[in-house]
């Protein structure tokens, strides 16, 4: 009987117009939560490094990260680049197992992402052009360097570059160090 008369009396029409709204406005905030670009890992280094300059960071520990899950048994170099009025020449030498080279777009994707062999060192040697079909002249002829790698070129607007070194100890922090100090990316033609 009383569910015969709480059936009469709650209005079915607005009730289902209350879950057809409450569902719009969740994916609708979803959506945005999604596409909210102001806490992202390029957002947070652009404030905070140069632009276009490989910079050498302090080791992660507790009390000191620049991003979340760093690894505090390595060592990173770090360079926000933007292209919208020149190319980025990005070169790095890997040495060793263990040694990485990444190029991370803006919202985060993976757009170029080298590891070191274990056989022999791999040079990097890559450049980053704006990705608006711009026509920035012929790059000049390839040039032949003992130990290179073929000259690479991929598109993005903005991004981050991030050389991660291994840390093997104190023996061998200022060999590590000298060699991230090697990598550059730098402004300029091809």
């Amino acid at each position: 009987m009383k569910l015969l008369r709480l059936w009469r009396i709650v209005d079915w029409r607005l009730m289902l117009i209350f879950f057809l709204v409450a569902a719009i406005v969740h994916l609708v905030v979803t959506f945005m939560a999604v596409n909210d670009q102001r806490g992202t890992a390029y957002a947070r280094l652009a404030r905070m490094l140069p632009h276009n300059m490989m910079t050498i960071t302090d080791p992660a520990s507790p009390h000191h990260q620049l991003l979340p899950f760093l690894a505090p048994d390595a060592r990173y170099a770090f360079c926000p680049f933007e292209t919208a009025d020149t190319t980025m020449r990005v070169r790095a030498l890997l040495p060793d197992l263990g040694w990485t080279l990444g190029i991370y777009a803006a919202d985060g994707s993976n757009l170029y992402f080298a590891a070191a062999s274990a056989d022999r060192e791999t040079s990097i040697d890559l450049s980053i052009v704006p990705a608006d079909n711009r026509f920035l002249g012929l790059p000049p002829p390839a040039a032949v360097q003992e130990g290179i790698d073929t000259q690479q070129t991929i598109a993005a607007q903005r991004g981050l570059i991030v050389v991660r070194a291994p840390d093997r100890g104190e023996p061998y922090r200022a060999e590590s160090k000298a060699i991230l100090a090697k990598a550059t990316c730098t402004a300029g033609r091809i």
